[in-house]
């Protein structure tokens, strides 16, 4: 009798410990299943932040919004508040209310210094505020939004703006052929030497890029 109620408590304490223990291994799994799921939420919620990151990184210094602006300047800049920013610019050139004025870097990329060209004019017939018409940069550091810059292939910056049309050629001083393509729609052109850009002009979205290269450049030569 006694080894009889010995075999029962006996039966009862191994499955109290086996609940124990089941219960122990379905908190555990629980456990792991929930640090799985965070860990995967936090991969993602790195991911969407390296994603997002890799949008605005440019810093607004060298951020091209086409159309718009370059930099820290603007299409419709007052050009003193322009020559503040800069200051004095390094080479100028105007006749008849409209003007060039061109900032060379301090530094160089490849033995050339790097510029920053403003096209501008009168704002208005009062005659009294001369404004930024065109931006022209050459230094890769400028970007757009997605990084796009001077430095890619024609072919490259055909699929970035498929609008593109060429606009004009020029022997350049050196007689290298310069070829001249315009994004009307978005505001942006590009200078080609070699197959790649050298330079860009940033110009109103919808306004087609005026012939002001010869007066940039005097010393190009168009090709017909």
């Amino acid at each position: 009798m006694g080894a009889a109620i010995f075999q029962t408590e006996f039966v009862r304490h191994c499955s109290s410990v086996m609940k124990l223990y089941k219960m122990i291994f379905l908190g555990l799994s629980l456990s792991l299943f929930a640090c799985t799921s965070n860990r995967k939420a936090e991969v993602s919620a790195v991911a969407e932040t390296v994603k997002d990151e890799g949008k605005i990184k440019i810093a607004e210094k060298f951020l091209i919004v086409p159309g718009r602006s370059s930099g820290e300047i603007s299409l419709g800049d007052d050009v003193q508040v322009v020559a503040k920013l800069l200051g004095k610019a390094d080479l100028s050139d105007a006749a008849m209310g409209k003007a060039w004025g061109i900032w060379y870097s301090r530094d160089s990329t490849h033995g050339k210094r790097n510029e920053v060209a403003i096209y501008s004019a009168y704002r208005d017939t009062s005659m009294r505020i001369k404004e930024v018409k065109q931006i022209r940069i050459t230094a890769s550091q400028f970007k757009t939004r997605d990084g796009f810059s001077t430095g890619r292939s024609l072919n490259d910056t055909q699929l970035k703006f498929p609008g593109m049309k060429q606009m004009a050629s020029y022997l350049n001083e050196k007689q290298d052929t310069v070829v001249i393509y315009d994004s009307m729609q978005d505001g942006i052109s590009f200078e080609f030497l070699n197959g790649k850009s050298i330079a860009l002009t940033i110009h109103p979205a919808n306004q087609p890029l005026n012939n002001t290269y010869l007066t940039l450049h005097p010393d190009w030569k168009p090709i017909n």
